[in-house]
């Protein structure tokens, strides 16, 4: 009866993860695809930060400092609001204007990861393709994970994020970027515009 158990459940556990990888293939790959999504857009910030730190003669703060600003800013770049407490009025006075070379770098990047996580392998042997909303489920559950650590790092310098900004313009260009990736990766692109649509002006050139 002893040696009976251990066997149940070792069967049991090996039924569940193969249901498991049944239901959700490719969940691992697409989070961690979203995850490193979210690295690479949180490495190029804080690189450019520390960049400007360095080449500055005086800098007010430390390289912690500096990291506090690049997280900021990446989140600047998702359109969340930041708000700057230390200024000369003593009144907190917000930043919101998203520069648009930042805002491109997390789309491509999330859009990117999406459109890898739905690829089809082109080996016959090769694991099955992944399907579009497992991929768009565990891109964007990667990369809210590293944006909510970015969030909560942030807030404890200066500029810091604005949490209600945080929960709307986060989760919206995650979604939005890898909605885009995962209908372009499985190979169903927008159909082309029709010349019908276009204004008579425009349609004679073309």
């Amino acid at each position: 009866m002893a040696d009976v158990m251990p066997l149940t459940l070792r069967r049991m556990s090996s039924s569940l993860r193969s249901r498991m990888r049944d239901r959700s293939p490719g969940l691992g790959a697409a989070l961690a695809g979203g995850a490193l999504a979210a690295g690479l857009g949180l490495g190029a910030c804080a690189a450019l930060v520390m960049l400007l730190w360095v080449s500055s003669p005086y800098p007010d703060s430390g390289p912690g400092g500096a990291l506090h600003v690049a997280a900021a800013l990446w989140l600047l770049a998702h359109g969340v609001e930041l708000v700057r407490a230390d200024t000369l009025s003593g009144v907190p006075q917000p930043v919101g204007l998203t520069p648009l070379l930042l805002l491109a770098l997390p789309v491509w990047l999330v859009y990117r990861a999406a459109r890898d996580a739905t690829d089809a392998s082109d080996e016959p042997d090769g694991p099955p393709p992944v399907p579009a909303r497992t991929a768009w489920t565990g891109v964007v559950l990667g990369y809210l994970g590293v944006g909510a650590a970015a969030a909560l790092y942030a807030s404890g310098g200066e500029p810091r994020p604005e949490w209600p900004w945080v929960t709307v313009c986060l989760p919206l260009l995650a979604g939005g970027a890898t909605a885009v990736g995962v209908w372009a990766g499985c190979g169903r692109p927008h159909r082309p515009l029709s010349p019908r649509l276009l204004p008579r002006w425009v349609r004679g050139p073309l």
